[in-house]
């Protein structure tokens, strides 16, 4: 490299390129970058996933008995009317499989000796699929049922 006579550093083709140490700092913060827009999704799935459901305090409007067994969930269609205290017990016959109703925020397993009792507040009417989450077999994918919130009569109010 050389100077001319003001200090000015005279450049060359060869010193345009970025130094060793130029190149290092860009590709790392090319991999922060990638690595940022990786986790992003990741960071939400983790937030949705440890979404709960509304609970409630006090004894439930409605208990439920489920059973988990060889590729079924019995029953596979519950219904239950807006604003119901819910309690399900659900109990396993054969291994452990797990309840899982992602759009209540339910996900809990399930043990052949120890039934897991879910508690939840049917807000929202609607129709939400529940499904076993823990790898169980062959049939696992066919375990599949749904759980629907009914809308609460409207009350007429008289004049």
């Amino acid at each position: 490299m050389e100077e001319d006579m003001n200090g000015f550093r005279i450049v060359v083709a060869a010193d345009n390129e970025p130094n060793l140490h130029t190149k290092r700092l860009c590709r790392r913060a090319a991999k922060d970058a990638t690595l940022l827009l990786l986790s992003l999704p990741l960071l939400v799935l983790i937030q949705s996933c440890g979404k709960k459901t509304p609970t409630f305090a006090g004894p439930p409007d409605t208990v439920l008995s489920v059973v988990m067994k060889k590729w079924a969930i019995v029953p596979d269609r519950i219904v239950v009317p807006e604003g119901a205290r819910v309690e399900m017990v659900v109990s396993s016959t054969d291994v452990e499989h797990g309840i899982a109703v992602p759009g209540l925020g339910i996900n809990e397993p399930v043990q052949p000796s120890k039934p897991a009792v879910v508690r939840f507040l049917a807000r929202t009417p609607g129709t939400y699929p529940m499904h076993c989450s823990i790898l169980c077999g062959r049939g696992h994918d066919k375990m599949t049922g749904v759980i629907v919130i009914t809308p609460a009569p409207k009350v007429a109010v008289p004049k």
